[in-house]
């Protein structure tokens, strides 16, 4: 027995701004989309999210790690796309440099590199 993979499902509003927004400013690639543009997939690299469209996200919002390569270079494209960086780069004790995105539904993510 073993886990092969983890992938997080995200609430979202609008499908269309949604898959938009992670192709366009995120730089990830559309995989799929099913039920009427009510459920997509987006992936970059080894990471995938699916995205399930609600009338409303009232409740948890995901907060979630990416492990990149180059987190500077990462850093820049976004900020130059004016994606909404809630937390600055800097270096962490734990071993990393990382920065926290919000994207439009609310989730954060920590984009980081190991170092």
């Amino acid at each position: 027995m073993g886990f092969q993979c983890q992938v997080p499902i995200l609430p979202v509003l609008s499908m269309d701004d949604s898959l938009a927004f992670y192709r366009d400013i995120l730089g990830f690639d559309v995989a799929w989309v099913w039920n009427d543009n009510g459920y997509a997939a987006v992936k970059c690299g080894g990471v995938e999210f699916h995205l399930d469209v609600q009338e409303s996200i009232t409740t948890y919002r995901a907060h979630s790690y990416l492990f990149v390569e180059d987190v500077e270079e990462i850093h820049a494209v976004y900020k130059s796309k004016g994606v909404d960086i809630v937390q600055e780069i800097e270096q962490k004790p734990w071993g990393v440099k990382e920065f926290t995105i919000r994207e439009l539904n609310g989730h954060r993510f920590r984009i980081a590199q190991q170092v």
